[in-house]
Order: structure tokens, then sequence, then C-alpha cells
């Protein structure tokens, strides 16, 4: 990666906990190492590389906003507030990120993905998909299902070459509709709602098989 770009992402990191508690740097970090090395496995180019790191570091700085701010952060840009104000965080961070490191560094790609990590959306790139995934799967998630899904996708990843873009795209594919899968099929076991998007993400995931 460019001095540029490694400039812009040191910056992030620098500033970041101003916006994060330890605990939530803690995981910040695990997604970050977790988009590198999908980055370098799936041979993404170096605008790529940057958009999904930039993006992982960046995903949850919203999260510590007491919902006032939030909404406040969704009435200044003009967002309805989700229904399900567990993914607020999402709709807002994208703004907030935007807000405090501008539009060179939190390009409209890095927007895109944090817009979608929690929940994906209709026309996931694969930068887009790739955070989604990282979130799920990053080493400190300690949960039976994203222990398995890492290793799935972990194992998965070694038996393919970085320039076999087909193979590499379908695992993608094949692991985001398992980790929406599961987080659809827990929600509805413990009575929870769910978020429009993760609905639409779903049926577009499965009509592609």
């Amino acid at each position: 990666m460019n001095a540029v770009r490694e400039a812009r992402l040191s910056l992030i990191r620098e500033r970041l906990p101003l916006y994060e508690d330890a605990k939530r740097l803690e995981h910040t970090v695990g997604v970050y190492k977790e988009c590198q090395w999908l980055a370098k496995k799936f041979g993404l180019s170096e605008e790529d590389s940057y958009t999904v790191c930039a993006a992982a570091l960046l995903h949850d700085i919203a999260k510590n906003l007491s919902h006032g701010q939030a909404l406040e952060i969704c009435e200044r840009y003009g967002v309805q507030p989700p229904a399900v104000p567990a993914v607020m965080h999402q709709y807002t961070g994208a703004f907030l990120a935007r807000e405090v490191f501008g539009e060179e560094i939190v390009t409209d790609a890095v927007c895109s993905a944090i817009l979608c990590h929690t929940t994906g959306k209709v026309g996931m790139t694969v930068t887009d998909k790739m955070l989604f995934v990282a979130d799920f799967t990053e080493a400190g998630r300690k949960y039976r299902s994203c222990r398995d899904i890492r290793e799935y996708l972990h194992s998965e990843c070694e038996k393919i070459n970085k320039n076999e873009k087909t193979a590499l795209s379908r695992l993608l594919n094949d692991t985001v509709k398992r980790i929406v899968g599961f987080t659809v099929t827990y929600l509805i076991e413990k009575g929870k709602p769910i978020d429009a998007d993760m609905i639409l993400t779903w049926n577009e995931i499965v009509s592609e098989n």
C-alpha cells in the first residue's frame, strides 16, 4: 500500500481511541486484522485493500454514541432511524466517520462498507461483503457460531489460489449466506426483530444460487 494510504490508516488508528473504549478497540483491531488477511488472500487491489481496512477501523465509530446523539446524526443527514436500534450505529457510523476524517479518507466505498456491516444490503460490493464477514469472524469472537464460520472460511481460503476469482467470490458469498442465515435464525428463536436490510440481503443471496 502506498505511503499516502498508509498515512491515512495511521491517522485513523491514532484518533480512534477518542471514540472507542478499550473493549471496543480490541474488537476493531480484530476486524482490521481479519480484513487485512482477507484482502491478501483474495488478492484485492491496493485501492480495495485500503477501502476494507479503513472501513474496518471505522465501522464501530458510532457504537458508543447515546441514542440522542445518534438521532441527531440521522436528522442532520436525513437518515430514517432504523426500526431495530441495535443496528443504528451502522447507519450513523459512516456519516460520523466522514465528519471526523473527511471524504478523502472516508471515501464513498468506505462509507458503503460501514453502512451495511451489520445487516448487509442489496447489491453489496466485495469490500462490503468482506467487512460484513470480518465483523463476524474476527478472532476475538468466541461464540460457537463465529468460531465455526471462521474455521470454515479460513480452511476453504487456504484451498483456493488468489487468482481463482470465481471460486473466491463463491466462497465469500457462501460465507455471507451462512452468517445471515445464522443471524436470522437466532433472532427468530429469541423473538427479536430483524432489520429489513438483512431480510433483503438474505433474499438476494439465496436467489443467486
